[in-house]
């Protein structure tokens, strides 16, 4: 863990996000994006599990991010994943990768940390997207202080919100690798202010920015603008709860957190057929076929540390 001493956590609450329990889940933000081609969110779809539905990011023409969690114990029948890019379409799942690091709990964590490590799966299509849908590449920097911008589809076959937080607070395990980022849900003022010092840098983003994560959110993007380029930089997975309160999902002073994708990239690469590029492998591509000029410019609160944290 990075920046506050971890007595910080001692009453935090965790849970995952499962069980959406109505649409458009994700709170504040700037609301429901476009689905359409030009949209840069079109490549992350609603994923229909066993007759919910969450959120899931293309890595690759064939191949979908989400939550492990969100798959875990599904027939494969029941998964399935809709594009809205201009027009929608659905499209099996033929696999499903859980990450093998995925216990679905936080025991062998360092202490202080009471998030769900490797909560990580990726579906297989029975076809790949359209060549028009995109596919997002992997950020490999540091969260830290981060603004991520989150993409969910939450309890909604079609519509889909966006809304932006800071990754306030990183845990590491007992190696050092970062697993997990966690933020705070800031009001208007700072009085919700639940991370760091009361100051105006670890206050709200913004209206139509500042955002949170509730019940449904399981496996929605975290995105990070590199470059004029969106890539992915998280998979959220958990609300988050403290100890000064509010005990509400969605209010101001809750929060959430999601898995850290750079740690997980070897295994992410290892299960896509063609390995999820950096940016730098895509434009090479593109000038290699003569394309560039055709581009345009289940909820249960279950108190942690020391308990830790439980699936829904």
């Amino acid at each position: 863990m990075e920046k506050y001493p971890h007595s910080i956590w001692r009453c935090i609450l965790l849970a995952t996000l499962a069980a959406p329990l109505s649409a458009f889940a994700l709170v504040g933000g700037a609301g429901v994006a476009p689905n359409t081609t030009g949209s840069p969110w079109s490549g992350v779809g609603s994923l229909s599990v066993g007759g919910s539905t969450f959120t899931g990011t293309l890595i690759a023409p064939g191949y979908v991010l989400t939550a492990a969690h969100v798959t875990a114990g599904a027939d494969i029948s029941s998964i399935s994943f809709q594009v809205n890019a201009g027009t929608s379409y659905a499209i099996a799942a033929s696999q499903v990768f859980v990450n093998p690091g995925y216990t679905g709990n936080a025991s062998g964590n360092v202490a202080g940390d009471p998030s769900v490590h490797a909560d990580l799966a990726i579906i297989k299509l029975a076809s790949v997207v359209s060549a028009d849908v995109p596919v997002y590449s992997l950020y490999t920097g540091n969260l830290q202080s981060k603004d991520l911008t989150f993409v969910s589809f939450a309890g909604s076959v079609a519509t889909k919100k966006t809304g932006e937080n800071r990754a306030d607070v990183l845990f590491s395990d007992a190696a050092g690798i970062k697993q997990t980022y966690l933020f705070d849900y800031d009001g208007p003022d700072l009085a919700t202010n639940r991370i760091g010092a009361n100051i105006a840098v670890n206050g709200t983003l913004g209206a139509n920015r500042e955002a949170s994560l509730v019940s449904g959110d399981s496996g929605s993007s975290a995105f990070i603008k590199v470059g004029g380029q969106w890539q992915l930089a998280g998979i959220n997975t958990f609300e988050a709860m403290f100890s000064a309160g509010p005990t509400i999902s969605g209010q101001y002073g809750t929060g959430g957190g999601g898995i850290v994708l750079s740690s997980y990239s070897s295994w992410i690469n290892s299960v896509v057929a063609t390995p999820v590029p950096e940016p730098e492998t895509w434009l090479m591509f593109l000038v290699g076929l003569g394309l560039l000029g055709g581009l345009r410019g289940r909820k249960e609160l279950a108190p942690t540390t020391p308990q830790g944290a439980n699936d829904a």
